[in-house]
């Protein structure tokens, strides 16, 4: 099988899941990397969202991954510290991908005859040409318990709603925001001093990186039984407003 891993760029949690993949499944062929997040025009954004205090601790967070990637090209340090870090380390090819809809990009993966997608927190909707080039289809890491908590933030809208756990599912990609039938889902506990940054860690990192080879073995040998949702089931979020920031401070919880 020949994989294909769209995702951005981003330190803290997805060159971890992206070593763990690439570690156990030696069939990933190249990683796509989505304009993401992380772009100076959204800092103001997520200013006001995190507040002074956590956006700092944020950015200083940022600022020792970025210095320690540089370091691990000419020092090996044992794990990579970003998403082309991580490709370097396994010699795998990266590759800026200014639109993934780009008939050009769709039809270089057909060129390549990817069989699977795999989107790790790609921030960007695969249309529908994309969605049907690999003979097994597209999956995604979502860091809750679909169909529950579709769309941005996940781990933000659990505690800002205190909820007593969430979870990781991996489910099929389709046209719309977190829709597609269910391949796997782990529940994960919510604990009582969880921060956004933490949550985030033990569910997507910790949890959601095995799920994602479980469910990718599961496709290769044909056991995977996909269960479509039931929309009545679902809710859905998108980024926080003010008063969604003052319910989530109310319950005492902080971004990192």
């Amino acid at each position: 099988m020949r994989v294909y891993v769209l995702t951005q760029e981003e330190p803290f949690y997805i060159p971890g899941m992206l070593e763990h993949l690439l570690a156990r499944r030696r069939d990933v062929i190249g990683i796509g990397l989505v304009p993401g997040e992380l772009r100076p025009r959204r800092l103001r954004r997520y200013l006001a969202l995190m507040g002074p205090r956590d956006f700092a601790l944020q950015s200083l967070r940022f600022a020792a991954c970025r210095a320690a990637d540089l370091a691990a090209r000419l020092v090996p340090l044992g794990r990579s510290f970003s998403v082309a870090g991580a490709a370097r380390r396994h010699g795998l090819p990266c590759e800026r991908v200014a639109s993934i809809d780009a008939p050009s990009f769709v039809e270089s993966l057909r060129a390549r005859a990817v069989d699977l997608i795999v989107s790790i927190a790609c921030p960007r909707l695969l249309g529908r040409e994309l969605l049907a080039l690999p003979r097994h289809g597209c999956i995604n890491v979502h860091g809750a318990l679909l169909p529950r908590y579709q769309g941005l933030l996940p781990s933000f809208w659990v505690l800002a709603k205190g909820e007593p756990h969430t979870g990781v599912t991996v489910h099929l990609l389709d046209e719309g925001v977190d829709g597609g039938a269910i391949l796997l889902q782990r529940r994960v506990a919510i604990r009582a001093d969880d921060t956004v940054h933490s949550l985030v860690e033990r569910s997507k990192l910790e949890t959601g990186k095995h799920l994602l080879v479980e469910a990718i073995d599961l496709i290769e040998r044909g056991e995977a039984r996909p269960r479509p949702i039931d929309p009545r089931e679902a809710s859905r979020f998108s980024f926080p407003d003010a008063a969604a920031v003052r319910e989530f401070r109310a319950r005492g919880r902080r971004f990192v």
